[in-house]
């Protein structure tokens, strides 16, 4: 991810102030294929993030995520806006005063260059854990991505968050 908040935003310390509005010249979103430990991936099931098990006939229905840094956050807690289809549709946790876990058609690169409060409820600070990282909302502290079998991508207290693996498409 270092070099993915690099690209954007250039390495620690050659900014006078602040990020750049606009991403770096050349900078593009990363994609990563996510899973959980039970090996379960993401798919899209009316509209809505589905954890699955991707073998034989499901293996084509495969959603990667697509990241780019949250230039308003500190850096140092890899706070990622997360989206799916390369970046044209972003999840949000809502901004109400209950989470409400849903994708939204905004594009990552226009939260990217957007003010801070626009970019918060799309962002999820990324914790590395050994060989799995955890998404923590930014908008809702303390509340984690989780998974369950055939169930929607959901929220859930520290005890429930769900570890993936990443592997950068």
């Amino acid at each position: 991810m270092v070099a993915l908040f690099n690209e954007f935003l250039g390495t620690e310390g050659s900014a006078t102030f602040g990020a750049p509005p606009v991403p770096l010249p050349g900078a593009r979103p990363y994609q990563y294929v996510l899973r959980d430990t039970e090996q379960q991936g993401l798919c899209l099931r009316h509209g809505q993030l589905v954890a699955t098990s991707l073998q034989g006939a499901n293996a084509g229905m495969e959603e990667p995520i697509t990241v780019v840094p949250n230039r308003h956050l500190e850096r140092r807690r890899s706070p990622l806006i997360v989206g799916i289809r390369g970046g044209t549709k972003a999840l949000s946790c809502g901004t109400g005063p209950e989470p409400r876990l849903h994708l939204q058609d905004v594009g990552l690169l226009e939260l990217f260059s957007g003010d801070k409060d626009t970019a918060t409820p799309f962002t999820f600070y990324k914790t590395f854990g050994g060989s799995t990282h955890t998404f923590e909302a930014a908008a809702f502290p303390g509340l984690f991505l989780c998974t369950a079998p055939e169930r929607e991508l959901g929220l859930a207290p520290g005890h429930g968050a769900t570890a993936f693996y990443l592997h950068r498409k």
